[in-house]
């Protein structure tokens, strides 16, 4: 571990620093079915506050004790309190806390108590990586996107898919099916799981501060224009292949499309919506997925299971397709498997990206 740098995970808006990171020795394994069917894993590292972030709020109480309270999703609550209340119990013991929680399928705070400051920011910490963990094991339910579906690249995509189709027709696994819908292309810049109203808030909320502290800086007067010419897939073998997209490049501002994309992701990491993953995003247009042959609507890189295809002639042939130039002008939370009245996806909320 790099103690100048040592690694950082954001929950609830805050970074802290991992001091004792997650390995087979370092962490205790307590998988078990939750009340309402869950399993849950706690990991009993601690970490620090980052020093540029302020603390969460604890209060003192009138009898001398500490609370602190949070809100969190009332689908998660089931993972902080266990297989009969044991997850409960053992932060409760673990941190000399006492946890309350909204009653089940309700929304509301969750409540710690405890007979000082550090006790009870431990129990929050523990549970809000509880939180996190659960989150990353929900199916993703809205990503932010920028539509690529203006009426010359829909042309374009549709004659790239009739050529592929004739050309590369015969090759292993490549089919009709794994082709997007023309009018859902689309640029993902990060998935999120939304799990209620106030977590969908919250990333409006975010969304809405978007032009001003990002977008404002990287257009300076200047329209955004991208070319989509050429594919490339997500992994090394072209003859195992679930996700072949179209690369995206800025023909002005060159730096403004990455910069842009990286802080508008940015944001949503530091309000802890969003997990980061990588260091940059990955521009990418997909046009054929493996995920799309099961009636799946959305990009989904993970699942081994699918079949793959074989892409290495529609590389060869296709290396330098132009699928044509168009100006970016609109930032999308949009719901993943939806379709809205105009062929695209739904939208929770919406940004324009104008020049200033």
């Amino acid at each position: 571990m790099d103690f100048v740098r040592p690694p950082t995970v954001w929950f609830g808006g805050r970074c802290y620093r991992v001091l004792n990171p997650l390995t087979s020795t370092s962490t205790t394994n307590y998988a078990e079915e939750d009340t309402y069917g869950y399993d849950v894993t706690v990991y009993e590292d601690e970490v620090e506050c980052a020093l540029e972030q302020e603390e969460f709020q604890v209060e003192r109480l009138d009898n001398g004790r500490f609370q602190s309270c949070f809100p969190v999703a009332s689908p998660y609550i089931s993972y902080l309190i266990g297989a009969k209340g044991a997850t409960k119990k053992r932060i409760e013991n673990e941190t000399y806390t006492t946890l309350k929680f909204p009653g089940k399928g309700q929304n509301g705070d969750v409540v710690i108590n405890g007979r000082d400051v550090k006790t009870v920011r431990q129990a929050r910490i523990k549970l809000e990586m509880l939180v996190a963990q659960a989150r990353k094991r929900q199916p993703s339910t809205h990503f932010l996107s920028i539509p690529c579906n203006t009426p010359n690249i829909q042309e374009r995509f549709i004659e790239f898919k009739k050529q592929v189709l004739e050309k590369c027709g015969t090759n292993r696994g490549v089919e009709e099916s794994l082709f997007i819908a023309p009018s859902k292309l689309h640029l993902t810049l990060c998935v999120m799981v939304l799990a209620d109203e106030r977590e969908r808030q919250q990333a409006l909320d975010v969304l809405a501060k978007c032009p001003q502290e990002v977008i404002r800086k990287h257009l300076d007067g200047e329209k955004m224009q991208v070319e989509l010419r050429g594919v490339e897939i997500m992994n090394d073998d072209p003859g195992e292949v679930h996700v072949l997209y179209a690369r995206v490049s800025p023909i002005s501002w060159s730096h403004s499309l990455q910069g842009m994309a990286d802080e508008l992701v940015e944001m949503f990491v530091k309000a802890g919506i969003v997990t980061k993953e990588r260091e940059g995003v990955k521009l990418h247009v997909t046009v054929m997925n493996t995920s799309y042959r099961s009636a799946e609507d959305d990009d989904d890189q993970n699942d081994i299971s699918r079949e793959t295809f074989c892409a290495r002639q529609i590389l060869e042939e296709f290396k330098d397709f132009k699928f044509g130039v168009m100006e970016i002008d609109e930032v999308h939370l949009s719901v993943r498997h939806t379709t809205s009245r105009d062929g695209y996806y739904s939208a929770s909320g919406t940004i324009p990206i104008l020049p200033f």
